[in-house]
């Protein structure tokens, strides 16, 4: 007899209550696992994003460090070597810090700081004595100045960084001296080549070349050392200008590192001159006057090499010999690094949209604040 489909044969027992459910089981038993392994990757991925989303750092080639982790480096290497400047003048005490530039109590700090000052302490990190510092030597153009402190030895210090590695966005510590508790303010260099005119005691007076970094530096942090993540010292740290200003900036080591090493080595700064004072024309400053880039004449000194050349007020200076003038060689900076006292060199100038060259030997000066 043919049975209808579907219907069970009289013999055959009927399907258990678990042998129906076992298909299902199996089913759902899969889902599972498979929300499981998902649920596993996606924890992983989110472990590695959480392990690599701070901000890295690199050092040099295959070498990678944590920002935070650079930031707390540099700071822990650099306070035992910063210093705190105090000066005493006629409106009161004022102070800045100053870095160790040799084991033996050599200070680098800014003019900035010392200005006006008829007495200077120094105050070192771990060391509870009062140390009275004089000035060895400074330069307004360059914004540094070098003290001495007596009676010292051993003392840690920071080296200068490489002058052609500084990049715009890279990562910046400024660290201030122990009277304040070391100030640690991390920031990053925001523009380089910048010109800027110092204020207070010191306002007319331009400096070439600066760094200007996000790190916000008050008057305690100013001259104190401004820092890469290998610890090694691209700037001194300076205050911005203007109350409303959240930023600072930093003497530049390409124009500060020849100045700190000729004090060291002689005792004072001698710098070659042309002979007059000029006004460094950066290239939208120039374009917008109609100027050439260069360094314009302001006043000629009487009898001097500029004078004797023929050079007059307003011309631009554009190139020394085969230099040419811009925001990463101005003018300053070229003749303390390249050129010497006593050399001869050609000037090239523009006057009236025509340019010229002359020759004429630099002279050898001290620099002026003003």
């Amino acid at each position: 007899m043919i049975q209808p489909r579907g219907e069970p044969r009289p013999d055959e027992p009927e399907p258990s209550r678990r042998s129906l459910w076992r298909p299902i089981l199996v089913v759902v038993a899969g889902v599972l696992v498979t929300a499981l392994v998902a649920a596993g990757v996606t924890l992983g991925i989110l472990q590695l994003q959480s392990r690599t989303n701070p901000q890295q750092v690199n050092l040099r080639s295959g070498v990678t460090i944590y920002e935070e982790s650079a930031i707390i480096g540099v700071a822990a290497k650099a306070k035992p070597a910063v210093v705190s400047v105090v000066t005493q003048d006629q409106p009161g005490i004022a102070r800045g810090s100053g870095y160790m530039v040799t084991t033996d109590g050599y200070i680098v700090t800014a003019v900035s700081v010392i200005s006006g000052a008829s007495k200077m302490t120094v105050l070192v990190t771990g060391d509870s004595r009062l140390h009275d510092a004089h000035l060895v030597d400074y330069d307004c153009q360059t914004g540094i100045a070098v003290l001495k402190i007596d009676q010292v030895s051993g003392l840690p210090t920071l080296a200068f960084a490489d002058p052609n590695a500084l990049v715009e966005g890279q990562v910046v510590v400024a660290v201030g001296g122990p009277l304040d508790g070391s100030a640690v303010t991390p920031g990053y260099v925001s523009s380089l080549h910048r010109t800027t005119t110092l204020g207070d005691s010191l306002h007319g007076v331009e400096i070439s070349d600066t760094i200007v970094t996000t790190a916000s530096i008050g008057s305690t942090t100013a001259g104190g050392p401004l820092l890469n993540v290998a610890s090694q010292v691209v700037g001194v740290a300076m205050q911005a200008q203007g109350s409303t200003s959240s930023s600072g900036f930093g003497l530049n080591v390409a124009d500060i590192q020849d100045d700190v090493q000729q004090i060291l080595s002689t005792g004072q700064v001698v710098v070659s001159s042309l002979g007059a004072t000029t006004t460094d024309l950066s290239q939208q400053a120039a374009a917008i006057r109609g100027l050439p880039e260069g360094s314009q004449v302001v006043t000629i000194d009487k009898a001097g090499p500029a004078d004797t050349a023929g050079l007059q007020p307003g011309d631009v200076v554009t190139q020394l010999d085969d230099v040419k003038l811009d925001a990463a060689h101005p003018l300053r900076l070229l003749l303390r690094s390249r050129f010497h006292p006593n050399q001869r060199v050609t000037v090239t100038y523009s006057r009236s949209g025509t340019s010229t060259q002359v020759q004429l030997t630099l002279a050898g000066v001290h620099p002026t604040c003003g």
